[in-house]
């Protein structure tokens, strides 16, 4: 009987009481269907913009660091041109141009071309601009070169600086060339002729073409003055066109080493990464356009609105799937946090690759490491002896107390451009260790040759007589440990290199600093 009772069918009197008990829930489920559409709407928002945000960065990141990348190689190209004509130079001032010996140089000259895929031909023409001894192995009689603008340079230039000139096309070769050259001067100093080494233009199309910088990017190597050497996507028009009044070169950053900025607005804006070359005036700039680059976000953005908007008017129409249409929202936030999480990831994992300081242009310890471990197998196959010098600012904590944190920021990227100039070969590993602290890797150098290069770095930093209140001797110097050994199979070399390396940097600092120490 109880059980009857209690399943009998309700009253009139408790229907209306549930009706009565049950309105409030209605405009409570509405307003909940309303806020979590606000609340779908606002986390849309927030995730567009933020992704939009984090893709701009990791352009930027990305951009900067192709165009010091391109700079680095662009630089070295140069820079292992140059050091072939200190070289020739140097010979021939010491022989005399009446008493070249054309044939061996020829010979050598031919041994360079060959080592050096960028070089398209090494020239020595005298004070008149007559053809010497070329490293085509073949004789220009006749040939006059006086008419070219860098043996006119160097004709009423008297300095020994190298001269990067305009592209130019070579006469031998009919290719594209960047002419790279130096002063040769009699014993009085008066102009003897021209050392020219030529650098092929394609030599750097091939790199950049293999390069994707997205739709719309380019790539510009130019001199200073605003000439440029090459452009990709290439066109030959473009070679040696004078590109200082457009408005990417005009808001290039004067003096700045390398940085990005950005030209124009809306859909015109691109975004630019610039490196300098610090021994010689060029420039690389990678740019991509805005718009290219947020074309993916906005298809992301776009595929995402339409399937809130689905979400949305299914939660206005159909109440009763709440809990499914709450799971698409958990599902589409789960892809949105992992397209986030894997830009996250890729930006991680470009800063991971990124091999060199920021602050000094040198090699990051990363590298370091790295490179240590291969030159000591090299040096141990070969039986070579490798040098490693050990460099530490002296009274630096001082000096970040006396002028401030920028200051000593300053004082570190000029140590490490006195540590560029102070390497004789583009073999060697300079990079910041960590603070104040520098290594130097010398393969193939013994004992005399590290103290000799360390010799060098030390006088480069003093040369740089950057004030030091806080010194006893006023200006900025550096201590030096240098050490080398012939590493033997099996034996644990890298750590006595460094050992040694480390209390050679000691024993200078107990002796005073400013000085080397030999380990």
């Amino acid at each position: 009987m109880v059980h009857d009772e209690m399943c009998a069918a309700p009253t009139a009197d408790q229907v209306s009481t549930l009706r009565r008990r049950q309105r409030p829930l209605i405009p409570v489920t509405i307003a909940l269907v309303v806020l979590a559409n606000l609340a779908l709407v606002a986390m849309l928002v927030w995730s567009s913009l933020s992704a939009r945000r984090m893709l701009l960065a990791n352009a930027t990141v990305s951009t900067a660091n192709t165009a010091q990348a391109l700079a680095d190689q662009a630089h070295t190209a140069v820079k292992m041109a140059d050091t072939i004509l200190v070289g020739m130079v140097d010979r021939i001032e010491t022989d005399g141009m009446s008493e070249l010996p054309a044939m061996r140089l020829r010979s050598v000259m031919a041994k360079h071309l060959a080592d050096t895929p960028a070089l398209q031909g090494l020239f020595i023409y005298d004070a008149a601009g007559r053809w010497i001894v070329n490293s085509g192995n073949r004789t220009y009689e006749g040939r006059n070169n006086a008419d070219r603008a860098y043996f006119q340079y160097h004709r009423d230039h008297p300095g020994r600086a190298p001269h990067v000139g305009a592209p130019i096309v070579g006469r031998t070769s009919g290719a594209w060339v960047i002419p790279v050259s130096r002063r040769i001067e009699r014993a009085d100093g008066s102009f003897a002729g021209v050392a020219l080494a030529t650098i092929k233009i394609d030599f750097f199309h091939r790199v950049y073409r293999q390069l994707d910088t997205g739709q719309d990017g380019e790539i510009v190597l130019a001199l200073e003055d605003g000439t440029q050497l090459l452009a990709s996507p290439f066109r030959e028009s473009g070679i040696g066109r004078n590109v200082a009044a457009t408005a990417a070169f005009a808001a290039l950053p004067a003096g700045a080493p390398r940085g990005t900025f950005a030209v124009g607005q809306g859909e015109q804006a691109r975004l630019y990464g610039f490196a300098r070359m610090a021994e010689y005036p060029m420039v690389l700039m990678v740019s991509r356009a805005k718009e290219a680059l947020l074309a993916s976000w906005r298809a992301t953005t776009a595929q995402v609105s339409i399937a809130l908007l689905l979400l949305t008017g299914g939660l206005a129409t159909l109440g009763t799937r709440l809990v499914r249409q709450i799971g698409l929202r958990d599902r589409l936030e789960a892809e949105l946090l992992e397209t986030k999480s894997a830009l996250e990831s890729s930006n991680a994992s470009l800063a991971a690759l990124a091999y060199v300081d920021g602050l000094t242009g040198l090699f990051n310890r990363r590298y370091y490491e790295q490179a240590l471990g291969r030159e000591i197998l090299r040096a141990q196959r070969q039986q070579a002896p490798l040098a490693l010098l050990m460099l530490d600012v002296d009274h630096f904590k001082k000096y970040n107390d006396h002028y401030g944190h920028p200051a000593g920021d300053a004082c570190l990227a000029m140590i490490g451009q006195a540590i560029q100039r102070g390497l004789r070969r583009p073999g060697d590993v300079a990079a910041r260790y960590g603070g104040e602290e520098f290594v130097i890797l010398l393969p193939s150098t013994d004992q005399d040759g590290a103290l000799a290069v360390a010799e060098a770095i030390r006088a480069c930093v003093e040369e740089s007589a950057l004030p030091h209140a806080a010194a006893p001797s006023g200006i900025v110097s550096v201590s030096l440990g240098a050490c080398a050994l012939v590493p033997g199979v099996g034996g644990n070399d890298m750590e006595a290199l460094v050992r040694r390396a480390d209390t050679a940097l000691y024993a200078a600092k107990q002796r005073g600093r400013n000085c080397v120490a030999a380990g």
